[in-house]
């Protein structure tokens, strides 16, 4: 009798998972996590595939999600049809990229720090700037945004595309800086080459190569990298497939990434 309450105790509870994580997933998991504290998201765990982060086996990693979208995606309906495809029709800090809300509509947000605000650390070519020191140095500004979540969070994929390896495109790449993060490239018709980055995250939904779908679990927000002692949070940015042209302080920045906060707003379910 114990072994059947349990096992109907833990189908429950994965179920409550599921629709936390609002993803419209086939079926759910009701197998223990390898703690055996309790069921799994409705993902399996898989520990033998490498994180963008570069270490392979380091830590569990959620199983790439085969479930379909939440919806068909679509433009924004205050956005417009389809990002811009060069620098010279982009407008920093108005730009709306049509994509999805990372979250379930039920998950409560608060948004964080945004671009541009000054960072501590090293500032890399693809960095954002936020000013000049008083001995001539550049600062190293926030390239994205944070959304300020509890941990364990299931995140979504804004985008339908492919799974790339930040270390890749952005070198040098500082896992210690960055912590577990999911890049997707995406190749909806209205985005085609737009990448999201997720950081931060404290299990890994699509490994590096797989094509997910938006809406999709593609992980579940955390505190490694360099968010350990602050607020929990989502670090998301988003990068153009193209340099945008910026003048901090007087000085000339190219860089392909920009402030997502707009078309995050343009989605936001409690703006609409």
């Amino acid at each position: 009798m114990a072994g059947r309450s349990t096992t109907r105790a833990l189908i429950v509870l994965a179920a409550v998972v599921a629709v936390a994580a609002g993803a419209g997933l086939a079926e759910l998991s009701s197998t223990p996590t390898s703690s055996g504290a309790g069921p799994s998201l409705p993902i399996a765990l898989a520990s033998s595939s490498p994180s963008p982060s570069g270490s392979a086996g380091a830590s569990p990693s959620l199983a790439p999600v085969t479930s379909p979208p939440l919806s068909t995606p679509s433009p924004s309906p205050s956005g417009p049809a389809a990002a811009p495809t060069s620098a010279a029709t982009f407008v920093a800090g108005k730009t709306i990229v049509p994509m999805g809300w990372p979250f379930a509509p039920s998950v409560k947000v608060k948004y964080g720090p945004g671009f541009g605000v000054y960072r501590v650390g090293p500032l890399e070519p693809f960095n954002m700037i936020s000013g000049v020191s008083k001995s001539g140095a550049l600062l190293r500004g926030h390239d994205g945004i944070d959304l300020q979540v509890p941990v364990g969070t299931p995140v979504l994929a804004p985008f339908s595309g492919t799974v790339i390896d930040p270390r890749l495109h952005w070198k040098p790449w500082d896992p210690a800086r960055y912590g577990k993060v999911v890049a997707i490239q995406s190749d909806e018709p209205t985005s085609v080459g737009y990448t999201v980055i997720l950081v931060h995250l404290s299990l890994i939904g699509a490994p590096i190569g797989v094509h997910v779908s938006r809406g999709q679990v593609v992980g579940l927000t955390g505190i490694t990298g360099d968010a350990a002692g602050t607020i929990p949070h989502l670090h998301l940015e988003l990068r153009a497939p193209f340099l945008i042209r910026y003048v901090v302080k007087g000085v000339v920045r190219r860089v392909d990434s920009f402030d997502p906060k707009p078309s995050l707003l343009a989605v936001d379910p409690r703006r609409h």
